[in-house]
């Protein structure tokens, strides 16, 4: 128990940014036995994204990790050629299977594999190769963006249901329906659970109407003050909670940029 405890003194926790997020600095975890796994969950709820700098994983070190959060998914793109559980991300113009051309890096606002029944708590970029400027990711917070939603809107769109596609990646990967508003099945707090990239409708209103709500939604949930830019250093382990936080690859670079994921398993969004 000493041990664990002289490993914790040595943990520090500086916030990211008003909005969300927190630097995680004395932590190894190519070393680390696990005693950290608490903590850092109790930062995550806190904090919803955590910045784990200077972090040197293989793909198989990182699975080992991301299974200490849950059970893992793949991902229908591309994967890793040590394991499927680490999804390969490469640089601009690189060709997804059954996608038409070339798909650019970056993609919009999104929250990772919302067209999965069962998609994403936990989502880790592993920065491995990096252009010599730009690339940064952008997060944003959707407590916050359901927090500050006008009233009206509110009030229309809290029971609502809205039907995501991940068809980009294939004919063969599956659709799923979601709540508007999402509760966090640990915290309890709510969030707004649509993005641009796999939301394509509200279920039950007409078309007009639900591309009225949706881009009121979208305008919103990814303001300025809701959002963390993350400038990537070689070796960051970004994590963040998938359930109520949206992410934005900056495609603003023509050089080699690589990062592993990892993606770990939730249950049906409530």
């Amino acid at each position: 128990m000493a041990e664990a405890v002289m490993e914790m003194s040595a943990v520090t926790a500086t916030p990211a940014s008003v909005a969300l997020g927190a630097r995680v600095d004395g932590i190894d975890l190519a070393d680390d036995s696990g005693e950290a796994m608490e903590h850092l969950r109790s930062l995550m709820r806190e904090h919803h994204l955590l910045v784990l700098p200077e972090q040197e994983l293989s793909a198989l070190q990182l699975e080992a990790f991301g299974r200490r959060w849950g059970e893992l998914l793949t991902h229908p793109a591309t994967k890793h050629r040590d394991t499927p559980y680490v999804q390969w991300i490469g640089s601009p113009g690189r060709h997804l299977k059954f996608f038409p051309g070339v798909h650019p890096a970056g993609g919009g606002w999104h929250s990772d594999m919302t067209w999965h029944s069962t998609p994403p708590i936990i989502s880790g970029l592993h920065a491995r190769e990096l252009p010599s400027s730009g690339g940064d990711t952008m997060f944003a917070n959707q407590h916050k963006a359901w927090d500050t939603l006008a009233e009206d809107l509110r009030e229309r769109v809290s029971n609502m249901a809205a039907f995501h596609t991940g068809k980009v990646f294939g004919p063969d990967v599956e659709d799923s329906v979601h709540p508007v508003v999402r509760t966090h099945d640990e915290t309890g707090r709510e969030a707004l659970y649509v993005n641009p990239n796999f939301t394509k409708h509200l279920v039950g209103v007409d078309e007009g109407e639900s591309q009225d709500l949706l881009f009121r939604l979208f305008s919103h949930c990814t303001r300025p003050e809701f959002t963390y830019r993350h400038q990537w250093q070689l070796g960051d382990l970004v994590l963040w909670d998938n359930r109520s936080v949206m992410h934005y690859a900056v495609a603003d670079y023509d050089e080699r940029r690589v990062m592993h994921r990892i993606v770990v398993k939730g249950g049906k969004p409530r």
